[in-house]
């Protein structure tokens, strides 16, 4: 799986991304920019998904292996581990920004029909195992400089939306993670790291896991192309004293 030469890793004219969850969707779109952009990608995804970002791997094979694919499934402790410890053997790695892009989305999930694992399922991936991969990265002696979790505006409680029916798994693991993050970011601030953690909503954008029947209409749908450009830029200019906030696509700060 290793591609990328140790002697690149001193290369300081680019920066280096990970990305948690780019076999599809907006990790994809992810991993396909920093390509056009020439910086370096250590890229994750699951064993059955892997086929899906096939293409994409072959490409990167033709810029000098400077994207780098694990696999790493988030609903396991153990093989977060086992990744985690793969990063450590490289040398000089620093990675710049961390984006935890797994999710899932199963639809529909109403809190007065679902059932305890289905619950459990939307946790585990959506929350857990984002917070979880966040914090042995952060048990390293990685250098990392911005880690960003990948929320929604359905994890949003001060701007409840009640037309969203059959969200309530989703939207409910999304407010955790929002919080955990918060709480997370709190904690390295009391220790003096300067690791910059920050939410994201990406917007609406038009994805697999978006390719579902609903009853009201979604306004502003974007594609991953303008999700992921727009993210960029926000990510980047994002700064130690916006650790523990909460950003749109746009830039501009959500509400809690």
């Amino acid at each position: 799986m290793n591609q990328i030469p140790d002697i690149l890793y001193a290369d300081q004219d680019c920066t280096t991304w990970l990305i948690v969850g780019a076999s599809r969707g907006i990790g994809l779109e992810f991993v396909r920019q920093l390509l056009q952009r020439h910086e370096r990608i250590i890229a994750t995804a699951r064993e059955p998904f892997a086929a899906h970002a096939s293409a994409l791997w072959g490409q990167a094979g033709s810029d000098h292996g400077r994207c780098q694919m694990y696999i790493v499934d988030i609903l396991s402790e153990e093989s977060i581990v086992k990744f985690v410890a793969q990063l450590t053997t490289i040398p000089n790695l620093k990675i710049d920004y961390v984006v935890l892009n797994a999710g899932v989305l199963r639809y529909p999930n109403r809190a007065t029909e679902f059932s305890f694992d289905e619950f459990a399922f939307h946790l585990h991936t959506n929350t857990i195992g984002p917070i979880i991969t966040a914090q042995k990265l952060l048990q390293t002696n990685i250098p990392i400089g911005t880690i960003v979790f990948m929320s929604s505006d359905s994890g949003s409680q001060g701007n409840f939306r009640e037309m969203e029916d059959g969200f309530a798994a989703y939207a409910a693991s999304k407010a955790a993670l929002n919080m955990a993050m918060r709480h997370m970011a709190a904690e390295l601030k009391r220790k003096d790291d300067d690791t910059i953690l920050i939410a994201m909503h990406p917007g609406e954008v038009a994805t697999d896991m978006a390719n579902i029947n609903v009853t009201w209409d979604v306004q502003g749908i974007i594609t991953p192309e303008e999700s992921v450009s727009k993210m960029m830029n926000v990510i980047q200019s994002r700064g130690i004293q916006h650790s523990g906030t909460f950003w749109t696509w746009e830039g501009k700060p959500y509400v809690w």
